[in-house]
């Protein structure tokens, strides 16, 4: 057993901060909106875990697909919420996000491969307008039904960050470079700069930029997989939509 924090740990890490970021987010009062900056490394781990899966999965095929059902069916739980929360509705998935993502690393790869200039030249477009699709649709949410809307949950902030972790694979030094430069490209291209740090609750809830605070877990992952089941395996897409439901139907019975 290698020094540091296996998979199967990070993921347990990242599910407890995930659970702390929606009740401080959907529950005013429980955690107050400090918690939201300091779990700011719950998604970019998810990508980086998925990133890191890409490479190690026995078959991609089957992933690609899993991550795009469990978008699909996410979007229909978020749909049917509306229905029963009405303007509470959910409206993440971040299952969506990852799909976007592996997808578009997984034509890049297929590029690498490919026997033809013209192939590698069709598959790398096909790869760069995905990826744009994607970050559009981070900003610009489709109407569906009842209220809710389809859009790419953190697609700004983590569809760049997967590409980054995906072509700097083989090196965590490049990767925390390329991580912290794009964050402070937000920082101070979207956000406004260090005059974000004057005002404490701006900072905290405009802080999506904070992907950098990833950075000190992707350094502690020893590669390994850890405890390995088909619970571990599919909880995850589970308990996600899961206790979101259940944080809506607390906040509907306390509010």
């Amino acid at each position: 057993m290698r020094f540091g924090l296996n998979r199967s740990k990070l993921k347990t890490i990242a599910l407890i901060f995930m659970v702390i970021d929606h009740i401080g987010l959907f529950l005013p009062g429980v955690f107050g909106l400090m918690s939201h900056p300091i779990t700011r490394f719950v998604a970019p781990l998810f990508a980086y875990l998925m990133v890191d899966g890409f490479f190690y999965t026995k078959s991609r095929g089957k992933y690609c697909l899993r991550l795009w059902i469990a978008a699909i069916l996410m979007q229909i739980g978020d749909v049917l919420s509306f229905l029963v929360f009405k303007e509470n509705g959910i409206q993440n998935n971040i299952f969506l996000t990852l799909a976007f993502g592996f997808s578009i690393i997984w034509l890049f790869e297929i590029a690498k491969i490919s026997e033809t200039k013209g192939k590698r030249i069709g598959f790398r477009v096909l790869a760069i307008v995905l990826t744009l699709i994607s970050i559009i649709l981070s900003g610009v949410w489709i109407p569906l039904c009842f209220g809710c809307k389809l859009g790419v949950e953190g697609g700004l902030e983590l569809v760049p960050f997967i590409l980054i972790v995906y072509f700097f694979y083989k090196s965590k030094w490049k990767q925390a470079v390329g991580i912290f430069a794009y964050s402070m490209l937000q920082l101070f291209l979207l956000y406004g700069g260090i005059e974000m740090f004057s005002d404490i609750q701006m900072l905290c809830i405009n802080c999506e930029w904070m992907t950098f605070i990833v950075i000190p877990f992707i350094f502690l992952y020893n590669g390994e997989e850890g405890k390995k089941s088909k619970f571990g395996k599919w909880f995850f897409y589970v308990f996600y939509p899961l206790h979101l439901w259940v944080i809506e139907v607390v906040r509907m019975m306390v509010g």
